[in-house]
């Protein structure tokens, strides 16, 4: 019997190291777009950037790190290229929100090299039909595993960029467009909209109205909705143009009744007029406040627009969706230092911005 259960010990330590399922920090952006992009580490053609992060669960035997394409920030293909790294992984004295600006102090003691200086390939990335990115495609397999211990703590991961071989030649600074997100010492929470599909251009304009939409989850417990718009309906001086903001569950894709070109792209049961008015060239910038709180991780479909109440003169932006966010975590669960142009220097920049990255 004795036997027996030491055996099933020993199985059960080695499923949870081996057929563990991939953690991502933070680790609320695993279903979610982050707020940001970056191009660290990978864009750089000299840079150090250590992240640090809390959310690794102790007991995580890591093979290699990766990174997702932003979703957001821009649209098409970005170009592949090599990068000539080196990682090293340790268990941090300090916590995410008490990250140094020194990268020694960040070390904890027995450094493992995980993977030494080499190579690597990484593959053109597309845009993806809807956020987040489907999968990290940007992968760092390391040499040599790292587990994380039991007791957990904070997970340094160093990676060191020694130069690049880009589409446009070697050693270059690039925009590689890494999903990141932003973190807010008070909790709040910011999720960008997605942009698809297209809007219908003003009367008298050949441009096709667009918008883009920030959602903000607040601490006080309310929800903000930032929105830009432009190619609008211009307000000729009259005050009478205003914006306005749809909210729905699905994706439509009906024509309005009385412009056949203009799609309503959001089953739209919620309308909201926005406050003030349109500029005299068809721009709008503003925020939507005091909304009730809404449940994280619904999927809403939005469509902004412009109409002059004097003319009935009306416009629809393209179709905007995100998925409402959970307040932030707090303390923040994951911090970036970062020398985005001397792989040898001894300091860097703490950010709170730091790139979503998976562990498998």
């Amino acid at each position: 019997m004795h036997t027996r259960l030491i055996a099933l010990s020993f199985l059960t330590v080695a499923t949870s190291l081996f057929a563990q399922t991939p953690v991502v920090s933070p680790n609320d952006r695993s279903a979610l777009e982050g707020s940001s992009y970056t191009h660290y580490p990978l864009g750089r053609k000299s840079a150090r950037v250590q992240t640090l992060h809390d959310d690794v669960p102790g007991g995580t035997l890591i093979h290699g790190h990766a990174y997702r394409r932003d979703a957001i920030g821009v649209r098409g293909l970005v170009q592949g290229l090599s990068c000539d790294l080196q990682v090293t992984l340790s268990m941090s004295p300090n916590p995410a929100a008490q990250a140094s600006s020194t990268f020694a102090n960040n070390i904890g003691p027995n450094p493992v090299v995980v993977l030494p200086r080499t190579i690597l390939a990484f593959p053109a990335t597309d845009r993806p039909g809807l956020d987040p990115a489907p999968g990290f495609e940007l992968t760092i397999p390391y040499a040599t595993p790292f587990l994380v211990p039991q007791a957990g703590g904070t997970l340094c991961v160093d990676v060191e960029v020694f130069g690049n071989q880009t589409q446009n030649g070697p050693d270059r600074n690039v925009s590689i467009y890494l999903d990141a997100h932003q973190q807010y010492n008070d909790g709040r929470a910011q999720q960008p909209g997605f942009r698809l599909g297209a809007g219908c251009p003003a009367p008298g304009s050949s441009a096709d109205c667009y918008a883009n939409l920030d959602l903000w989850r607040l601490a006080g417990g309310t929800t903000e909705f930032d929105v830009s718009i432009r190619h609008g309906v211009a307000d000729p001086g009259s005050g009478t143009t205003r914006a306005f903001l749809t909210i729905g569950n699905n994706l439509a894709g009906a024509p309005w009744p009385l412009r056949s070109d203009c799609p309503f792209w959001s089953t739209a049961e919620l309308w909201f007029a926005l406050p003030g008015t349109m500029s005299s060239t068809g721009t709008y910038d503003g925020t939507l406040t005091g909304l009730p709180l809404l449940p994280p991780g619904f999927r809403i479909w939005c469509q902004a627009g412009s109409i002059d109440l004097a003319t009935v003169a009306m416009s629809f932006s393209d179709a905007i969706t995100l998925v409402t966010p959970p307040y932030g975590q707090l303390p923040v669960p994951a911090a970036r230092v970062a020398n985005g142009s001397n792989q040898a220097a001894a300091s860097g920049s703490v950010s709170r911005n730091v790139p979503v990255m998976e562990f498998f």
